[in-house]
C-alpha cells in the first residue's frame, strides 16, 4: 500500500494528537471552560477562548455526515479507485475527513455508523480511517 502523507511542523498539540493515533488511541483535546472538544488541536478554545484543556479518549465511532466518491486518482500514490472521502461526525465530538474503508462503491450512506481504524505507515506515523459497522 502507498505511504499516505505525513504530518510535519508539528507544535505540542498536533504532536500529542498524532502520538495518539500511533498508539491506535484517538485522543481529543476538551475544554476546561466550556466543554467543547477541539479538533484540530490547539492551544485556544474557539467558542470560548479558553486555553485550559484535558486530553480525552474517544471511542472513534461516528456517522457519515457526507461523503464523495473519487473516480479518478488525485495523487500518483493511489492508483486505485474509486474511493472515498467522508465528513464523519464523531459521537459527542467534531466532524473529522477521513475516508471509509472496506465498503464497495455505492455502499456508502449518510447517516451510516462508523468506528475508527488505525493504519500503520512505514513513516512510524498512523493515520484516522473509518470502517462501517453493520453495512450490508
Amino acid at each position: 500500500m502507498p505511504e499516505r502523507a505525513i504530518p510535519k511542523n508539528l507544535d505540542a498539540h498536533a504532536a500529542r494528537y498524532w502520538d495518539s493515533l500511533r498508539e491506535h488511541r484517538l485522543m481529543l483535546q476538551h475544554c476546561s471552560g466550556c466543554g467543547f472538544v477541539r479538533f484540530p488541536p490547539r492551544s485556544i478554545c474557539p467558542e470560548c477562548w479558553s486555553e485550559a484543556f484535558d486530553w480525552r479518549e474517544h471511542s472513534g465511532s461516528g456517522r457519515v455526515t457526507s461523503f464523495v466518491w473519487y473516480m479518478k486518482p488525485l495523487d500518483p500514490r493511489f492508483p486505485e479507485v474509486p474511493y472515498n472521502v467522508s465528513l464523519v461526525a464523531l459521537d459527542g465530538g467534531p466532524v473529522l475527513v477521513s475516508n471509509v474503508v472496506d465498503v464497495a462503491f455505492g455502499g456508502l450512506r449518510i447517516g451510516d455508523r462508523v468506528k475508527a481504524r488505525f493504519s500503520d505507515e512505514k513513516s512510524g506515523f498512523a493515520v484516522l480511517l473509518f470502517e462501517p459497522i453493520g453495512i450490508a
